[in-house]
């Protein structure tokens, strides 16, 4: 069985890539914080805040990385 992706939900391919590259953008930052043994959960942990940031405005992926990063962040150090 195949999964969705988290992304579909954005509908526009546009927007599908900009979520994309700022998953991308994101995960370059942020990986080398994350214990190996929990890399592919904390993967799509970030998947899912950049699509919810995504969801609420249109931004360059740069900017939605920033926000992603951010918001990625702060709920690991709130655990």
């Amino acid at each position: 069985m195949i999964k969705p992706s988290p992304f579909a939900i954005l509908g526009d391919p546009e927007e599908i890539a900009r979520a994309e590259k700022a998953t991308e953008i994101a995960w370059s930052y942020v990986e080398a914080g994350v214990p190996s043994a929990d890399k592919e959960r904390q993967r799509m942990r970030l998947v899912y805040v950049v699509v919810s940031l995504a969801i609420e405005r249109v931004d360059e992926p740069a900017d939605l990385a920033h926000r992603a990063i951010h918001r990625f962040q702060e709920r690991q150090r709130r655990r």
